[in-house]
């Protein structure tokens, strides 16, 4: 018959439930930076003629959060902004123009003396946008980075913790 006993049981439980908080604290922490420096690319990547940029609106809507549930932590970085989407993934197919006003400010390529607004009917249009991809490319130029510095994180995290 083999008897065996562990000795110091208690304190290696306590150690191992605590493993558990410092993990999610110390990837908490990864993503919260890694998200930052996503959103940091993502504005470079616009300022850099992914969009010719004319506003500047869709590279100021770019923001990133955090949150975190239960058993996860997200972290996301996007725009609200309507036009981003067909950026990103282009589009092609026909689309509806409203009726509108346009300031006829030239006539055969030359300026017009007198600029007046004429009225455009409402038609459609055939559009042909590239994908120029500045979201989902910037995440994969990031990957290695992201995937490393989670890694070590939790792996700083379980030493601490033991």
């Amino acid at each position: 018959m083999i008897k065996g006993a562990l000795i110091g049981g208690k304190e290696l439980v306590a150690r191992v439930g605590r493993l558990d908080s410092v993990v999610k604290g110390a990837l908490r922490q990864s993503i919260t930076k890694l998200s930052i420096k996503l959103q940091r690319l993502v504005k470079q990547k616009l300022s850099d003629n992914v969009l010719r940029v004319r506003t500047g609106r869709l590279r100021r809507s770019i923001t990133c959060k955090v949150d975190e549930q239960t058993w996860q932590i997200i972290g996301t970085v996007g725009t609200n902004v309507e036009y981003a989407a067909r950026h990103e993934f282009g589009f092609h197919g026909t689309e509806n123009v409203r009726a509108h006003l346009r300031m006829m400010k030239q006539a055969f390529g030359r300026p017009v003396k007198n600029p007046r607004k004429s009225m455009v009917q409402q038609h459609s249009r055939t559009v042909n946008t590239p994908a120029r991809s500045f979201l989902r490319s910037s995440l994969a130029d990031m990957q290695d980075e992201i995937v490393a510095d989670m890694q070590s994180a939790i792996t700083a995290a379980v030493k601490e913790a033991l």
